[in-house]
């Protein structure tokens, strides 16, 4: 019981995160204002009145210090402040010129009560996007302060299992015939769903991201292992920790969750997981090398030269012909093109749209309103299939963030980001400066600006990269699942860091 005592607030992270999973990926609006409100007032709770306690630390003296922490820190002000600029257009409700809503008459244009302030088209639709936000930062904000370094980990090995089990229930549907997520009518577009998330391309940077995360937690797991060996051949100790299982288990999430990545038939998935798989492995191997004698570094390298071409035959030969079909589909010049929106119809229409409302936005869900007035018949039809899903999404995350929520908006966003990784290269500085007076012998291989880095820290830095890239030709941000994993493995970075700071800290 003490330790589920310990780890409340890890606990409450996770099931907050993995209901948004579990209910569509987040992407049914009618079912959060019935589950998301209570689970984040839990939330709160926990990191207010449960946090995780230091080595030594008494309960009182945790939320005593979490308290003064996030007093003094700008990333809880600037999520205070993203908030309330959400919450004006509750009380500021504007119209769009054509809408299909009762209260406007034969296109009447109608504008907010206060022009100059944040307003939304309609408060459902942009409360929303309110649950997405509110509770994704609320949890950024408790993963940063109120765990510690081991419970960031816990909670995202808590995310990568719950990943597992999202794999299979995917894995399960297609063996079953299914039409939808839970076997419920997926809109007759069977092909373009997979595990709970109704839209292939949301699946897949999903499950790419917690694939990632999982090879990132096998390269902390051995990272440990090799701590605990060099710390007991220290004392002359004889014993060893070296269970396989306990080292390696990890991997089988991350062959699931890659399977299930590429089973998602998104493209960018398979491009994303592939090429970080490939990265990550290879940073892991010459790592392994780099600290073993020349003689058997040779063996060693011969080794993994024969493993990773027999990856490569048994990938050219098993590869289901759905997924070579895709991956024939993939175009340089197509790829470019949709990263950059340049002949992306809903790219230009949601920066005319940001043109005409550039400070706050039409808030949220705005884009699909303002659209409408602004597309043409001919592109409409061209496009019959927009209006259900392209007219909902610009499919570049950025400019639609943009669009329905402004400079102000979007600078309050990206501040975020910024926040959660200045401490990263703070300490990245650190470690390159450090390594100037370590032995020759030790030194991490080259490039030593790369290798100097922890490989846990860099999967999840790899993880959040895969799914901002993504974000440039899609909409994998319009999924909260996705959302708050982002801002949540940001805020866990820090449990794969070490401490190098001036001021030391006992907790582990």
């Amino acid at each position: 019981m003490s330790w589920f005592h310990r780890n409340l607030a890890v606990f409450h992270i996770a099931l907050l995160l993995g209901a948004f999973a579990w209910l569509f990926g987040g992407t049914r609006g009618e079912l959060l204002p019935g589950v998301i409100p209570w689970l984040v007032a839990l939330l709160f709770e926990g990191m207010i009145c449960f946090p995780q306690q230091r080595e030594g630390e008494t309960s009182v003296a945790a939320r005593e210090r979490v308290w003064e922490a996030m007093k003094g820190d700008p990333l809880v002000w600037i999520s205070c402040g993203f908030m309330v600029l959400l919450m004006i257009p509750f009380v500021n409700k504007g119209l769009c010129p054509i809408c299909d809503f009762p209260e406007i008459a034969d296109g009447a244009k109608a504008s907010p009560p206060i022009p100059v302030l944040p307003f939304c088209v309609n408060r459902l639709h942009h409360l929303n996007v309110v649950l997405w936000f509110v509770p994704a930062m609320t949890a950024m904000i408790a993963t940063k302060h109120a765990l510690t370094r081991q419970g960031k980990r816990t909670l995202l090995e808590l995310l990568v299992w719950n990943g597992v089990a999202l794999a299979v229930l995917g894995i399960v549907q297609q063996a079953t015939g299914a039409q939808g997520p839970f076997w419920t009518d997926n809109g007759g577009s069977a092909a373009v769903f997979f595990s709970t998330f109704g839209y292939s391309n949301m699946a897949g940077d999903y499950f790419t991201a917690l694939f990632i995360l999982a090879l990132g937690l096998w390269r902390r797991k051995l990272d440990d292992h090799e701590a605990e060996v060099r710390a007991l051949d220290s004392v002359g100790s004889g014993s060893r920790y070296d269970i396989f299982w306990k080292r390696h288990y990890i991997l089988i999430a991350a062959a699931l969750l890659y399977f299930s990545a590429m089973n998602t038939l998104s493209r960018s998935a398979i491009l994303l997981s592939s090429g970080a798989a490939l990265v990550l492995f290879l940073h892991a191997g010459i790592c392994f090398l780099a600290k073993q004698e020349k003689a058997q570094r040779i063996k060693s390298g011969a080794l993994i030269a024969l493993v990773l071409i027999g990856i490569a035959i048994a990938a050219s030969v098993f590869t289901p012909q759905s997924v070579r079909k895709e991956m024939d589909g993939l175009d340089s010049t197509a790829v470019l093109d949709r990263l950059t929106g340049r002949s992306e119809y809903h790219a230009r229409v949601a920066l005319e749209i940001f043109d005409e409302h550039p400070l706050f936005g039409v808030g949220g869900w705005g884009y699909k309103h303002f659209s409408v007035p602004k597309t043409p018949e001919k592109v409409s039809k061209l496009f019959s299939y927009s209006w259900s899903v392209g007219g909902i999404n610009v499919h570049n995350d950025y400019l639609q963030f943009l669009c329905e929520h402004g400079i102000v908006g979007f600078l309050a966003f990206v501040s975020l980001l910024l926040l959660l990784l200045l401490p990263v290269y703070r300490v990245w500085k650190r470690l390159i400066q450090s390594i100037r007076f370590v032995d020759r012998r030790e030194l991490p291989p080259p490039p030593k600006n790369l290798f100097v880095f922890p490989a846990g820290a860099l999967s999840v830095l790899m993880a959040a990269g895969a799914t901002l890239i993504h974000a440039f030709g899609d909409c994998p941000l319009r999924s909260p699942a996705i959302l708050s994993l982002l801002l949540v493995e940001l805020a866990a970075v820090d449990g794969f860091l070490p401490y190098i700071a001036e001021k030391q800290d006992k907790e582990r």
